[in-house]
């Protein structure tokens, strides 16, 4: 496979969604619009650049990466099959729902629309619906939208790794799986956040980073084993921010990020703004950079077309961004600082002096250390989701220095290799909890379907009680400028 072709699949596989929502959700008028303009900007930016034949995967690469990503997916409880983390309770009613109802989807026992970042399953979940005119039991049919969605989830992480392999400048087939080890095992040291700083019970059993209590910097496992839906096409982007560095387009994966998740499009949005502010101040003609690279076709649409319909479906949350929190309400500014160190500053501090020049990781360095004092909702989902980009970025430099630099710096690859060992802990206890629990109930499938659907005037999260209702729901549906001017008519 060349490396354009990986480009190329990555820009549809990220776009289709969207363009699924524009000519679903949307009244004909605006989706003709829409689409139209879509059209155009997706044509400007999809790759057509071609690369060294040296850029090549071999065959055997792509089928290392794809065998991987099917055993992650599989472990992570995507498609039905294994045990699922306790997110899936919610993620399993919005993909059923997505194939059940008509879109845009209505809950007429809630009298309100589903507003939520579902973008990741509107693919799998819209062929799942073309099968439902063959298919009318409707549990058949979910887990016909299940084996689409595993496979779309793998791809997806085929390509995750392909762009990895590249962010590395690697081909050969020990190069890519040490990569994709060192990739997935890749943590901050919660173990020894957990075992001498916990103060609190965890609310989850075998699972390692509610130890800073509401401050979590996810690793990339737990990432993918509790909300998939954010982290494989996040990733993706980052990745391909990081690799093609093509600023005219910016805008246009921005759209697209928020449309699948709103909080780490902050996190991207600062690599974006950072790489291009730099590549204006070095540019010899800084007008033609500003015409060509920063109002690009497709910067324009991405900015003031597609990114303000994403954020007008999104403000009709009923929860939405509860406001400012205080920082320090569950923890204190000790704790705080140990969360840094643990999480992030004993690897910068060992790259600093390889990477400081570097745009990307610097960025990544400041990020990490403003995003836990932004706390937009009480569970601060914020500083977990947000940091997603950054966090994907510090495992490339902290595995690129581990390829380029272990024979120069000895001590300073034994001195990381002990703290990703150390890190391994928390992604390793991820897999450990799956194997737990089928171990203990000799049961393959352990899913979490405690809610089944979200059509209903109070739904109660299993085991906690509390109602979650208000998180996906629209309750001002009939004056929200999106639901009375864009979507198509919903049911008054």
């Amino acid at each position: 496979m060349k490396l354009s072709t990986l480009y190329r699949l990555t820009y549809i596989y990220l776009a289709l969604p969207l363009l699924v929502f524009i000519l679903s959700w949307l009244n004909f008028g605006f989706a003709i619009v829409f689409a139209l303009i879509f059209a155009g900007a997706f044509y400007m930016a999809y790759p057509r650049e071609s690369y060294e034949e040296n850029e090549r995967f071999s065959r055997k690469s792509l089928a290392l990466m794809a065998g991987i990503a099917i055993v992650w997916c599989f472990l992570a409880g995507i498609g039905y099959f294994y045990y699922q983390s306790f997110d899936y309770h919610f993620r399993n009613a919005v993909f059923r729902d997505l194939i059940n109802y008509e879109w845009p989807v209505f809950y007429p026992l809630a009298n309100t629309p589903l507003v939520y970042y579902m973008a990741f399953w509107l693919v799998p979940a819209g062929v799942a619906k073309f099968f439902g005119l063959f298919v009318t039991n409707k549990i058949t049919l979910f887990m016909i939208g299940n084996y689409l969605l595993f496979i779309y989830a793998a791809f997806g992480s085929a390509l995750i790794f392909a762009h990895l392999a590249q962010a590395l400048k690697v081909r050969r087939i020990k190069q890519i799986s040490a990569a994709i080890v060192l990739f997935m095992l890749f943590s901050g040291l919660d173990i020894i956040g957990h075992t001498y700083f916990t103060v609190v019970p965890q609310p989850f059993e075998h699972h390692l980073e509610w130890w800073a209590t509401f401050f979590q910097y996810s690793s990339i496992t737990t990432g993918m084993f509790w909300v998939f839906n954010q982290f494989i096409p996040v990733t993706l982007i980052m990745l391909l921010v990081y690799n093609e560095r093509k600023i005219s387009n910016f805008g246009f994966l921005a759209a697209l990020c928020l449309f699948f998740s709103p909080y780490p499009t902050a996190g991207i949005g600062a690599f974006m703004i950072t790489y291009a502010g730099v590549c204006f101040v070095k540019s010899a003609d800084k007008k033609q950079f500003w015409l060509n690279e920063i109002f690009s076709v497709q910067n324009i649409i991405g900015a003031f077309w597609l990114l303000p319909l994403s954020a007008l479906y999104f403000i009709t949350n009923s929860e939405g961004m509860d406001g400012l929190y205080y920082v320090f309400d569950f923890t204190t500014p000790e704790r705080l600082f140990l969360f840094m160190v643990l999480e992030f500053l004993l690897y910068t501090i060992l790259l600093f002096p390889q990477f400081c020049r570097n745009v990307f990781f610097l960025t990544m360095f400041i990020s990490l250390l403003l995003i836990p004092f932004l706390r937009l909702d009480q569970q601060n989902n914020f500083c977990m989701r947000a940091s997603i980009p950054a966090i994907v970025v510090l495992a490339v430099f902290t595995i690129r220095f581990l390829f380029e630099e272990r024979r120069e710096h000895p001590i300073k690859t034994g001195i990381l290799c002990i703290l990703l060992v150390i890190g391994a802990m928390t992604p390793l206890t991820e897999f450990y909890r799956g194997i737990y629990f089928v171990s203990k109930t000799q049961k393959l499938s352990l899913v979490q379907d405690g809610i089944y659907t979200l059509n209903g005037q109070l739904i109660r999260m299993p085991e906690f009680g509390w109602d979650v209702n208000h998180q996906y729901t629209a309750k001002e549906y009939k004056t929200d400028i999106f639901w009375q001017y864009f979507s198509q008519k919903l049911p008054q």
